[in-house]
């Protein structure tokens, strides 16, 4: 009987380390527009926007704009979201192939908010403080950057879909 509680138990035991994994679920199939649709909501003065993705004509192009110098093979899927008015707003989620290309691509994306910062302030300071809110994350595979008056909302909305 003892021995028969005991392998029991083991079981039991192992169950819940295999159950403690990771989840397994494949990081590619979080669909990002919804999770974009939710953050414009936040923002009442969002001005019109066009979206870009992976399977958009000319997507390494315009991500490069986006993270000039950042080895576009190294993505694995992104939504840009941008103003089409000229000012400031954006919105992008990209998931890297490898956890390893995360910091590179903060670089590349901090380096864009900063120049975003610059050309606001000579053309446009009143439009500057904007850039100033911009929020730039990851978790795990996902970096998420936001520039917008409620890019703190924004950041919450990511944390709450990619986790």
């Amino acid at each position: 009987m003892k021995k028969t509680l005991t392998l029991v138990l083991c079981f039991l035991m192992l169950l819940t380390v295999v159950g403690c994994g990771d989840g397994g679920g494949d990081a590619a199939n979080v669909d990002f527009a919804p999770i974009i649709e939710e953050m414009k909501k936040t923002d009442t003065q969002m001005p019109e926007t066009a979206t870009i993705t992976e399977a958009s004509d000319n997507a390494e192009t315009t991500f490069g704009m986006l993270a000039e110098g950042f080895d576009y093979s190294k993505v694995e899927k992104f939504i840009y979201c941008y103003s089409t008015t000229g000012s400031p707003e954006e919105i992008a989620i990209v998931l890297v192939k490898d956890k390893s290309g995360v910091g590179d691509l903060m670089k590349a994306l901090q380096v864009h908010i900063d120049s975003r910062k610059s050309t606001f302030q000579a053309y446009s300071p009143e439009k500057a403080n904007i850039v100033d809110q911009a929020v730039l994350t990851y978790q795990d595979r996902y970096v998420f950057m936001a520039i917008g008056s409620t890019s703190g909302a924004m950041q919450d909305i990511f944390k709450k879909s990619i986790s």
